[in-house]
């Protein structure tokens, strides 16, 4: 089964139905969609979303990000503004030249990427955040209706956030990590059309920068493995302890969202 939604102006927008559980069950299909930014979706995205059955719209994204490049409604969709930071931890919404800034300043790519992969575990306003992001599936999962979940990119704030759900519902840990992975597949033609065509003014230090920003790398999601074993001792019970979501809420999840 093909997850991606082919959209004329948004990417990396994916199905999170028909993925086996443990329980024997499948994620039931048009309820959780992770998406990238939808700031520039085109009238046809806004119907076909609205028609594909969309009434909740989250948006990870910090305020600058929002400010910037508002997502564009769909008909009939509550939205959530659900910041996972206060500001852009990841970058990737940085210009070329605020990019080159940093990185002249002695800031490394990867390590900040790592680093911000911790952040997700350590940061007690991101769990705050994750587990307002649970409350909101948990009140539209007995709706007819999907909740699609968006940052910039669709890659780390998303896909942690596709980890959480997906472990919840039961995926095992190598599909999990196969659909975080995923987002290198869906964002890379549209990252070469984009820079492309100013590798030459860019320089090799800033593209490879750019690069490692804009993928999806194992040893990225490893980052918040190991911390959350570090700290919790493993991914239930942090779930359970280091977001609240109780029991009882993961398996009401279970029963409506799969099936």
């Amino acid at each position: 089964m093909s997850q991606l939604i082919e959209l004329e102006q948004a990417v990396n927008v994916r199905e999170l139905g028909g993925y086996q559980t443990k329980y024997g069950r499948l994620i039931k299909e048009k309820k959780l969609i992770r998406s990238a930014a939808i700031s520039d979706l085109t009238k046809a995205d806004q119907v076909k979303l609205a028609e594909y059955g969309v009434n909740q719209v989250v948006d990870f994204r910090s305020l600058d990000e929002s400010r910037a490049q508002p997502d564009q409604a769909i008909e009939g969709a509550k939205e959530v503004f659900l910041p996972i930071f206060q500001e852009d931890e990841t970058m990737v919404s940085l210009s070329p030249e605020s990019l080159k800034k940093r990185l002249d300043d002695g800031e490394d790519a990867e390590e900040q990427m790592k680093k911000v992969y911790r952040h997700f575990v350590e940061s007690p306003y991101a769990c705050k955040q994750y587990r307002q992001f649970f409350d909101q599936i948990i009140e539209n999962a007995p709706s007819t209706g999907a909740t699609l979940f968006h940052c910039t990119a669709g890659k780390d704030r998303t896909g942690f956030g596709a980890f959480l759900l997906l472990h919840v519902l039961g995926v095992d840990a190598d599909t999990i990590k196969q659909d975080y992975l995923a987002t290198n597949r869906y964002l890379g033609p549209m990252l070469k059309a984009k820079f492309e065509p100013m590798a030459k003014d860019l320089g090799d230090d800033l593209l490879n920068a750019i690069s490692v920003l804009m993928r999806a790398e194992e040893s990225f999601l490893d980052e918040s493995l190991t911390t959350i074993k570090a700290r919790y001792g493993s991914v239930d019970h942090y779930i359970e302890k280091g977001l609240g979501l109780r029991k009882e809420e993961q398996a009401y999840l279970v029963a409506h969202l799969t099936q």
